[in-house]
């Protein structure tokens, strides 16, 4: 297990652990392994301990050392036995069960994350045909243990003593069930390995990066000289004490460009990668709020002599660095190549930073990572020293890749750093690979001294300084050299269709040009001297200036941004560095909106090509004038085999006043122009303005006959009962026909012409968040933006009735129908004339296109993973109730959403996030008077009724098609047993209705009815102490199962109109709530596959229905009368109220209404709880109601104070 760890494995085979002997209370004869189990972090998989040990106290010594313990159920349901090596089963129940291997590896990555140091023991029972009975193994062990007490094999000879006799009582047969049994374990751990290799690659584990920075974290102390004469001696004087003040911080090159990075672009995601020792430095990392997850701590146990890195930096009294010192042992004599291949592909990231502490081979390891997983490499080379590292002899290494296909994406040395770069580079020959060379004569820069004065000095020429950077170009295509307070220095390699090849401003930054009709892809080569950001006079400190400018750069590139564009804003980032106490300034943040701007910056030298600089933003647009970001995705890094389209060089030259002033005298000003230019140009000889176009009969009219009619004239107000045609059909939801400009009556004075052409961001701004139809949209056009802000302010500012009026069509007289007139009192809520917005449809256009309302086609179902669900919010229902919501129901067909209040309210919302300029838009409402509404329901399965019904002697139903509302008083013959019809429930195949009877005669009562003649036909009477609970209706109509408040479940046939069978919850001590759900049940009880009861303790059993069933003739149904749960969700502390599956069977969701966000939701058929949603942060409320979507991608959450909010439900 050590070996194991030390190399980075986590998953553990063999075949038996050992444990504490018998006797062992008093002889303290106690298995060596039990020990390092407890202080060393191994899943371990073996068959239990042996038999002849003492088993309970093994478990208790293992719970002492804090060591998990859970037994594979494989196949077997409820709690299991702890596995005794021969025998499946020991007598003693297992602390914990596991059913897959995925749950063991989240189990395993779990205890990882938390950085607990124990192990864990998952037992795996021998194989079914290789397991020798317990009470043939008990009677042979007995024999075995008294013949060794008896010929006295004590200590360490009495388990090889026990071995031997009990292969000879066996005949043998231990021997085939030990190999049996290694073989299963070594297969199960190999299973768990390939799982969490998945939940790592699968990103469960750890979120995906834009950058990843696998570099150093320190403990820096910073020593400032403080002398006495510091004015005309500032330095520290050598060989003896000087006085000085010391700060101790976390730092270290890693730990910084990862800060810094993360506090200049908050919406970037950073993940450092890092050793560290067993000490206080990895607490307070976490304490921070870094994300520590890839960071390793080093025992003190196994790695006694590392600690983590320490740096010290003394420093004159202008706060100049005089010498650091700096112990990053650590880092160089640990290696852990396959934990950092695993990160890397895990988190994705668009950047893979990379420091000099690192080994050289680790360095390598990095880089090469990175590559493989699509990851821009960038080198920080640190020191001196360290800066060889990446340029070390090749022997034994994989090769560096040269340009295109370079392995380093960009480097960024300081001078002296750049010099070891390039000489250790030509000590190793890496100077002299053919490789190189093709593309250093592809620069044609024989003689080049004259342009390496003119682009920098001939200071900086004569030290080398641009010769050395252009020579390792080849193998880091874009080098920028820091020169402190002369700048930055960029060298990179421009490709041959790089617009900067053609663009007059970037010209006097053209090193050099390529005119080679070979292969190399190079074009040329770009210098640019960056002066500095500003000249700082009053230092606080040098530490981390550097790594503050690389972690704003890589930001900035991580975020699309262009190289030649960032390095003023990073030179800035530097800058507040030096003012500031700490490694990283906290003051980064100043320049996010900088950095983003900088990253969004695209100049006008595109022309007809797709081609982008180093570093592109991910994407491009072209509109007819401009390049605009986010389109088509350009890179100078493609693969070989890409074709790269040649262009001409275009110079475009802008327009004078006589130009443009000509263009308008002929073609008009730009927006007529491009309004009219493609006009009638489908029209052929003969066809004028009025004959009949291409296209009328489809439909596809301009639509500008609607662009001056008001909101009210496109639609109509809910008429209750006006008479339809029959037809099921349904109007037109707002999303589909909103302009998509304001509508006005008169048309404006003015309208610029550029604002089509602008592009606003509504995600990058926190106030503009609120004009965004879904979460995921961000970029709209400028006239997209003017029409929201509009609607923003009308819905925060409604026109005065002085205004309105003269808007307002005139008010149409509204029919009601007979059965909306009597005594129901029901009245429908858009019958006033005070909604002018068009926000309900009227109910005799409700059904009328069918069509419009169906959604997107029916995708093939998602299959969700156990533990992590992928879950986002959506757009709440706009329209809350004035109080407690009492139910929810999605239409059986359409993406509508019905629900009901107490407040006597009925909505039906149409589902659509994105509709505009009201997402989610109300359809239409019904106010029923002096009735608090307390469920609601579509008739399945057609949905063209609604049943509704509160705290009264009656219930409605509401006819859609029609609109008419018949209501139904009394159950003849059986009106005494009902004083309230709220607790009913419809059919699944619309046939029936189950109502509970108020009585608690016999026990409790359920009268059923037949929905279309409102007749009883049949009552299912439950002897249950206290009545009947609740019930549920099987999913094919011909039944129902029943929960009586004392535990016991009723199985009731429609066909028989009797019960089949009668059972009892599990540990129940008042059931309050009972759900089916799933698929591929047993035919005989409803084919629904899951039943899940929900008690006043709040604990909520699931139980597979197959499992409840006992062998039988066909003639009858047998059930066991106390059934084991499949799991029982403890998380609820208050008695559920709420249980509800999901239409395909993947998702419970329970919770209670008493406790504020009680809200579970549990994975089928695992059973388990997912662990990522809800949050703390998940605005929940007490919980009243909760329904998924037809299609199972949209779970609805209702609360007490009548909001309704949505969830999209992804993966």
């Amino acid at each position: 297990m050590i070996l194991a760890r030390l190399a980075g494995i986590r998953v553990f085979g063999t075949g038996g652990l050992g444990g504490v002997h018998r006797g062992g209370q008093l002889s303290l004869d106690i298995s060596a392994d039990l020990t390092e189990l407890g202080r060393t972090r191994m899943a371990v998989i073996a068959s239990g301990c042996k038999g002849f040990l003492d088993i309970p106290r093994t478990l208790e010594y293992l719970e002492t050392q804090g060591v998990l313990v859970s037994t594979f159920a494989d196949g077997r349901q409820g709690a299991v036995d702890f596995p005794a090596f021969w025998a499946r089963d020991s007598g003693v129940r297992s602390p914990s069960v596991v059913n897959t291997e995925e749950q063991a590896a989240a189990m395993i990555l779990a205890q990882e994350k938390l950085n607990i140091e124990s192990g864990l023991l998952f037992a795996n029972p021998i194989p079914q045909e290789f397991a020798i009975p317990r009470s043939e193994m008990d009677a042979i062990i007995e024999q075995a243990v008294r013949e060794s007490t008896e010929q006295g094999a004590l200590g360490n000879e009495n388990t090889p003593f026990i071995l031997r006799r009990i292969r000879d009582l066996t005949n043998k047969r231990s021997v085939p069930a030990n190999r049996a049994l290694v073989q299963a374990n070594v297969e199960r751990a190999a299973k768990i390995a390939v799982a969490v290799s998945r939940l790592l690659s699968g990103d469960l584990t750890h979120s995906r990066a834009d950058i990843m920075v696998a570099g150093s974290v320190a403990v820096d102390l910073s020593c400032d000289f403080t002398g006495q004469n510091v004015a005309s001696n500032p330095s520290p004087q050598l060989h003896t004490s000087n006085p000085a003040q010391i700060s101790q911080s976390i730092g270290g090159v890693g730990h910084n460009v990862a800060l810094a990075a993360h506090r200049v672009s908050e919406n970037t995601k950073v993940q450092l990668c890092s050793i560290v020792g067993d000490d206080i430095v990895l607490a307070s990392l976490q304490s921070g709020g870094m994300d520590t997850s890839y960071i390793r701590r080093l025992s003190h146990e196994y790695h006694p002599a590392c600690r983590t890195a320490q740096y010290v930096a003394v420093n004159d009294a202008d706060k100049n660095l005089v010498m650091a010192m700096a112990d990053m042992g650590i880092f160089t004599a640990h290696s852990f190549p396959t934990y950092w291949n695993s990160a890397v592909t895990a988190s994705k990231p668009k950047w893979l930073v990379v420091d000099g502490n690192w080994a050289a081979r680790d360095i390598r390891t990095w880089v090469q990572a990175g590559k493989r997983n699509q990851a821009r490499v960038a080198f920080e080379p640190v020191s001196v020293e360290k800066s060889a590292r990446l340029f070390c002899s090749p022997k034994g290494l994989e090769s560096l890749g040269v340009f295109p296909n370079a392995s380093v994406d960009l480097a960024t040395p300081n001078q002296y750093e750049l010099a070891s770069m390039h000489a250790t580079a030509h000590q190793n020959e890496y100077l002299d690979d053919s490789r190189w060379w093709g593309v250093i004569d592809s620069f044609g820069m024989r003689g080049a001294r004259d342009r390496f004065v003119r682009l920098t000095s001939a200071g900086m020429t004569d030290a080398g300084i641009p010769q050395q950077a252009v020579q390792l170009l080849p193998y880091v295509p874009t080098i920028i050299t820091k020169l402190g307070s002369r700048g930055a220095l960029l060298t990179t390699i421009l490709e041959k269709d790089d617009p900067r090849l053609r663009d007059n401003a970037a010209e006097p930054f053209i090193l050099a040009r390529s005119f080679n009709d070979d292969d190399s892809r190079v074009g040329g080569v770009y210098m640019r001297l960056y002066p500095s950001a500003e000249l700082v006079e009053n230092i606080v400190s040098v530490n981390g200036v550097g790594d503050t400018f690389l972690g704003v750069l890589i930001a900035g590139l991580a975020q699309g941004g262009r190289v030649e564009n960032l390095i003023d804003v990073a030179q800035k980032g530097a800058v507040l560095t030096l003012r500031s106490r700490e490694s990283v300034s906290d003051d980064l943040g100043a320049l996010e909106r900088e950095l983003a701007a900088a990253a969004e910056f695209l100049e006008h030298y595109f022309e007809d090509t797709d081609a982008m600089p180093p570093f592109p933003p991910e994407s491009a647009v072209k509109d007819d004038e401009s390049m605009i970001s986010s389109g088509d995705e350009g890179s100078d890094y493609a693969s070989d085999e890409e074709e790269k389209p040649s262009y001409k060089q275009v110079q475009t030259i802008d327009k004078d006043s006589d130009e443009e002033e000509l263009e308008r005298f002929v073609l008009g000003d730009t927006a007529n122009f491009r309004q009219h230019l493609f006009k009638n140009e489908s029209q052929v000889d003969g066809e004028g303005p009025d004959s009949e176009g291409f296209g009328e009969e489809d439909g596809e009219e301009d639509g500008s006959d609607l662009e001056d009619m008001a909101d009210a004239d496109l639609f109509a107000f809910d008429v209750g009962g006006t008479e339809s045609d029959g037809k099921q059909l349904i109007a037109a939801p707002i999303a589909q026909i909103a302009p998509t400009k304001p509508v006005s009556k008169d048309a404006p004075a003015w309208e610029d012409s550029d604002d089509e052409r602008l592009t606003i961001s509504l995600a990058s701004a926190t106030q503009l968040r609120k004009l965004r139809i879904s979460e995921a949209e961000d970029v709209v056009t400028g006239n997209e933006y003017i029409a929201r802000l509009r609607q923003q302010y009308l819905r925060l500012n409604p026109l005065p009735d002085w205004a309105r009026e003269s808007e307002e069509r005139p008010a149409k007289r509204r029919r009601r129908s007979s059965a909306a007139s009597d005594d129901s009192g029901v009245s429908d809520k858009a019958d006033t004339d005070e909604e002018s917005e068009g926000s309900a449809l009227p109910l005799d256009k409700f059904l009328r296109d069918a069509s419009a309302l169906r959604g997107d086609k029916s995708s093939r179902a998602k299959k969700l993973r156990p533990e992590v669900i992928d879950i986002q919010r959506t757009r709440d229902i706009p329209d809350a109730h004035k109080e407690a919501v009492t139910s929810l129901a999605f239409h059986p067909e359409y993406p509508v959403l019905l629900s009901s209040s107490t407040s006597s309210i009925l909505y039906l919302h149409h589902i659509s996030p994105t509709a505009h300029p009201t997402p989610n838009p109300l359809l239409t409402s019904a106010q029923i008077k002096q009735v608090n509404v307390q469920r609601a329901e579509f008739l399945y399965p057609e949905g063209d009724k609604i049943f509704f019904a509160g705290r009264r002697r009656y219930i409605h139903s509401w006819d859609l098609a029609s609109g008419t509302i018949q209501k139904t008083n009394k159950v003849q013959g059986h009106q005494l047993e009902q004083k309230t019809w709220e607790r009913f429930r419809l059919s699944p195949c619309g046939r029936y209705l189950g109502l509970i009877a108020s009585t608690r005669k016999g026990g409790g009562i359920i009268n059923i009815l037949n929905t279309a003649t409102m007749q009883w036909i049949a009552a299912a009477r439950l002897d249950s102490r206290g009545g009947i609970a609740d019930f549920s209706w099987w999913s094919d109509g011909n039944g129902l199962t029943i929960l009586g408040k004392g535990g016991q479940v009723g199985e009731f046939s429609m066909a028989t109109r009797r019960f089949l069978a009668i059972w009892n919850d599990e540990g129940s001590n008042g059931g309050t709530v009972i759900a089916l759900g799933g698929r591929n049940g047993p035919v005989t009880i409803g084919a629904d596959r899951w039943v899940a009861i929900g008690s006043s303790s709040g604990v909520t059993n699931i139980y597979h229905r197959q499992d409840l069933i006992l062998p039988s003739s066909e003639d009858t149904l047998e059930m066991k009368q106390r059934p084991e749960p499949t799991r029982s969700f403890m998380q609820l502390t208050t008695p559920a109220t709420f249980l509800t599956f999901s239409p395909d069977g993947q998702i419970l969701a329970f919770g209670s209404k008493h406790k504020k966000d009680a809200l579970r939701l549990a994975h089928l058929p695992s059973c388990t709880v997912y662990r990522n949603w809800p949050t703390e942060q998940t605005p929940l409320g007490r919980i009243t109601a909760v329904t998924f979507g037809r299609k199972s991608d949209i779970l609805a959450v209702a609360n007490d104070v009548g909001k309704i909010r949505l969830w999209e439900i992804r993966a």
